[in-house]
């Protein structure tokens, strides 16, 4: 879904999609409570083939057969045929961990779009409306922020995210097989958060 709200703001960037009401609650719905709905919806805004050749444009390279793929989306939200699978792996839809983290570091960056338009699509990875994963591990570190997108299919269990947390910010990717790999994300994220931010005990002792 990170692969499909990059399509909907390159394609709002070129002048193709209107960045109107209804296209921010349909991009929101997608990425804060993971709506299947909308997500279709705006695949086939952006257009299907055309999302697939964004993610593997020179300009993003989201998806590179040399370093094991990465961001693909080659069927709607449903129950619906896959329409072109992953050539790599023959998967429907796909994230390697990496290219994930090259999603959020070229968005933290400003190398995905113009900077309004960065400002808009990394405002929706914020405010998640499920808070499972990352975001209940973080509840542990009280001032920490997360803009992130999560993700389960079968005994998949994936979370992805920018943390910012006194003065630092990481990038933040994993992915579990496994039917408690949920909780092994929220349990993961604490010492991912502390080996950045150290916590204020050891803080003090440095100073």
């Amino acid at each position: 879904k990170i692969a499909i709200l990059l399509g909907a703001f390159v394609q709002i960037e070129r002048g193709a999609l209107a960045l109107d009401d209804a296209t921010r609650r349909s991009l929101g719905d997608m990425i804060r409570v993971s709506s299947n709905v909308e997500a279709t919806r705006m695949l086939n805004r952006v257009g299907k083939e055309r999302l697939l050749d964004i993610l593997q444009s020179d300009r993003f390279r989201l998806y590179d057969p040399l370093v094991n793929g990465g961001l693909w989306v080659g069927k709607e939200y449903g129950k619906s045929a896959a329409y072109h699978r992953d050539p790599l792996h023959n998967l429907s839809h796909g994230a390697t961990p990496m290219q994930a983290a090259r999603f959020y570091y070229l968005l933290e960056t400003g190398q995905l779009v113009n900077p309004r338009l960065t400002r808009v699509m990394k405002n929706m990875l914020g405010n998640p409306g499920i808070k499972h994963k990352f975001v209940k591990g973080l509840a542990a570190r009280p001032g920490a922020r997360i803009w992130r997108k999560s993700g389960t299919w079968d005994r998949y269990h994936a979370d992805s995210a920018i943390v910012e947390s006194r003065g630092r910010k990481f990038i933040a990717v994993a992915l579990a097989q496994n039917p408690h790999g949920g909780e092994w994300l929220a349990k993961l994220i604490l010492p991912m958060h502390d080996l950045v931010v150290a916590p204020e005990h050891v803080a003090a002792l440095t100073r």
